[in-house]
């Protein structure tokens, strides 16, 4: 063989492998991304059609609703009228709503009408009997007395799976009491299967939960949890199932939902080699080899630096000593909490050594009267302070009998505690240090009483057997008269805070079913709009869906702003704290608006520092704050004005400013601008919004222990402000 052609051999050896390795790469990298876009797409599907089963469902819950409401209805429910049955009840009526059963259930539990209708062959059939058995008393398909619920949903029955709906009878005005329930149902047949299938454009099948024939379905049963609603399992080359579980209205199992969707990506892409997974297996080993010796670099050594430093001031016992680690990173927020607690700890020292000093002053100039009495219970000495409490000098006290000290009761009380003393001092058990309390009524030299706490123990020997008693008596009658008082305060506060707690309980329950009744309506709403922005193509419609969905999403906003505002006010209002880089957040906030201004004619610029301190805050509610900021700046900016973000570290807090170039703000318009619905008069007409946003961010800024203000004046702009304060270890740190 010649060099020409052995040099031809070796290049077209090498382009080979260059090729056949460049190929096995890129293919493999490709259809790992095609097997994601293929299980997404699969998912979406399911989705879909999920999307598409509620809007079933919701057309037959609006088409209830529909015949529930009316006055009529409302009176045949009572008097079971043949006009009504021959005017409304007819069998074109269970075809033009596709319907296969009507049921009208008296409150009393009667049916008072109920008709099944064979859609297929347009004829009457009878009623499913295992349908009536689940009417009874507690049945979630009746309206309780006095209740309007309604029930919608799926139920398993001998004749197969039905879609079913039910809703209180009341007022064309809605209004009850609720007369009874009216119960509409449909089969979930082949033919709304085959509707669904059109609506998906893909096909649909739908197997009982009782009865998985097939392996899959068993198999998708046992992958599906809350956590994994969709289950996505390839069938073979040319399609790739989703799995879905179904529920009936009693929170129950009841039917497998398999989507089949096309592997048309996977088919693109079914050619895999080895060459690509040796190389990833070594570009692998590579980078773990990198990583670890990065983080023995960068993390285990510092670790174990902060762990002598523990240990150290562990064995030492020194709190005023301190860890020091470099970086910015969660080794070095662990050392500044440890630092925090040795500071918290020092501090404590200090306290606790000045409150000793405290009380040993105390002690020294008390006026409490001390006396000892021995096992008879007499007297052997009273201090000389017994005259400012009593009246008797020393001498004279000292000579009472505890008759003659002491008012009937007190001398009770005294003599009973004495004898249980008395008997533990007689058990092996007992504890010679014990002390006891006694609140008693003494007897004043000019005939008057007053109450004391006398604090006693006995006086031992050096055998420890008692010999006398110890005590000192301090006057509690300014402490009696308090506990009175404050006894009838804490009574009237306690009337007052039942009070409002009952006013807040009602105001969380309105709150609660306001939002329910606005959120019920504008689910299906949302629903149905995802659907139809996929279905629609001529553009005329595809303008009016976009119109109906983005009000049907202001009108969501309007709803989770109301519901946040009253979480806020009644107190459940809660943060999910974690480090926040301002910096980076203010930066992603400001991509997302500068296009938003740019077609408003408007300039949006950002004067940010390079790096601010990470703060603690609820990363989802302070975006939340700076859009509402941002969003009014733009709204009330005239087209050429300019908007400015910033942000900046001021002290003990980062303070974050939206800076207008706008009409401006009247001071009286200032002084309510946070509070909730209120609006500008100029605003009312111009603007939609309910008036929560400022209300709402104040409430957040709040939460995180910050301040918001603003400064404006007519014609010369407006700047929003709020500050966020810093954590100890950040400014440590800093």
């Amino acid at each position: 063989m010649t060099l020409r052609t052995k040099a031809l051999v070796i290049i077209g050896v090498t382009l080979l492998c260059m090729a056949g390795l460049t190929y096995a790469t890129s293919r493999f990298t490709f259809m790992r991304g095609l097997e994601e876009i293929e299980e997404r797409h699969t998912t979406q599907n399911v989705e879909q059609v999920l999307g598409a089963f509620s809007y079933l469902i919701s057309d037959l819950e609006v088409n209830t609703a529909d015949w529930a409401a009316r006055d009529d209805t409302y009176a045949f429910i009572e008097d079971g009228n043949d006009e009504y049955i021959q005017s409304n009840l007819t069998d074109g009526i269970f075809i033009t709503l596709r319907l296969n059963l009507m049921l009208f259930v008296h409150s009393s539990g009667q049916i008072v009408f109920g008709k099944a209708f064979d859609l297929e062959n347009e004829e009457e059939m009878p009623i499913p009997q295992d349908l009536l058995g689940q009417l009874s008393g507690d049945s979630p398909l009746l309206s309780q007395a006095g209740t309007q619920n309604f029930t919608s949903g799926i139920i398993i029955l001998k004749q197969g799976p039905v879609l079913i709906t039910s809703q209180p009878i009341l007022t064309s005005e809605d209004k009850g009491p609720a007369r009874g329930t009216l119960i509409f149902a449909r089969y979930l047949d082949s033919e709304m299967l085959n509707d669904l299938s059109q609506l998906g454009f893909f096909p649909i099948t739908m197997r009982p939960v009782n009865n998985l024939a097939y392996p899959d379905f068993k198999e998708a049963l046992s992958s599906l949890s809350p956590e994994r609603p969709i289950f996505v399992k390839p069938m073979n080359t040319q399609y790739i199932s989703g799995y879905t579980l179904l529920k009936d209205i009693y929170g129950k199992p009841a039917l497998m939902l398999r989507v089949d969707v096309p592997r048309d990506t996977y088919r693109l892409g079914q050619l895999a080699t080895s060459y690509y997974i040796l190389s990833i297996l070594g570009v692998g080993a590579l980078v773990a080899a990198i990583a670890m010796f990065v983080v023995q670099k960068q993390v285990l050594s510092r670790f174990t630096t902060l762990i002598q430093g523990i240990n150290h001031i562990a064995t030492s016992g020194d709190t005023s000593a301190r860890i020091r680690l470099g970086g910015r990173d969660e080794l070095n927020l662990v050392a500044g909490t440890v630092n925090g607690m040795l500071a918290a700890l020092q501090q404590s020292e200090g306290e606790l050594r000045e409150r000793e000093e405290h009380y040993r002053l105390l002690a020294d100039n008390a006026t409490d009267v001390i006396f000892t009495m021995d096992m008879n219970l007499r007297f052997t000495y009273i201090s000389p302070s017994i005259m400012q409490l009593t009246g008797f000098t020393a001498d004279e006290a000292a000579v009472q009998t505890l008759e003659e000290a002491l008012t009937p009761a007190s001398l009770e009380i005294a003599t009973q505690a004495f004898a249980e003393e008395a008997a533990i001092e007689d058990t092996p058990q007992r504890d010679i240090s014990r002390m006891w309390t006694l609140e008693l009524e003494l007897r004043c030299k000019d005939g008057s009483v007053v109450w004391v706490e006398a604090k006693m123990t006995y006086l031992r020997d050096p055998d420890n057997q008692a010999v006398g008693i110890l005590g000192a008596a301090r006057d509690i009658a300014e402490r009696k008269q308090a506990a009175q008082r404050l006894q009838l305060e804490y009574e009237h506060e306690k009337d007052l805070r039942q009070q409002l707690e009952e006013e807040m309980q009602k105001r969380i329950e309105f709150t609660r079913a306001l939002v329910h009744e606005l959120k019920t309506p504008i689910t299906p709403v949302l629903a149905a709009t995802e659907l139809l922005l996929g279905e629609v193509k001529e553009e005329r419609l595809m303008r009016l869906v976009q119109s109906i969905d983005r009000s049907a999403s202001n009108l969501n906003q309007r709803i989770g702003e109301l519901l946040d505002l009253a979480k806020g006010e009644t107190g459940m209002l809660e943060l999910e704290l974690e480090p926040v880089d301002l910096v980076l957040l203010l930066q992603e906030i400001g991509s997302e608006m500068i296009p938003v201004a740019s077609h408003n004619k408007q300039s949006l610029s950002l004067e940010l520092p390079s790096s601010l301190p990470t703060v603690s805050a609820d990363k989802d509610r302070l975006r939340q704050v700076v859009l509402n900021l941002l969003s009014n700046a733009l709204k009330f900016t005239p087209a050429g004005g300019e908007i400015t973000l910033k942000a900046k570290e001021d002290g003990a807090n980062l303070v974050v400013e939206i800076q207008d170039t706008g009409h401006g703000i009247s001071k009286e318009d200032q002084e309510r601008l946070f509070q909730p619905y209120y609006r500008r008069v100029s605003d009312r007409e111009r603007l939609s919004g309910l008036g929560l946003g400022l209300a709402l961010a104040k409430q957040l800024v709040e939460l995180h222990g910050g301040k918001i203000w603003m400064k404006s004046e007519k014609g010369k702009g407006s700047t929003f402000s709020f500050s966020l304060p810093l954590d100890t270890t950040s400014q440590k740190e800093g």
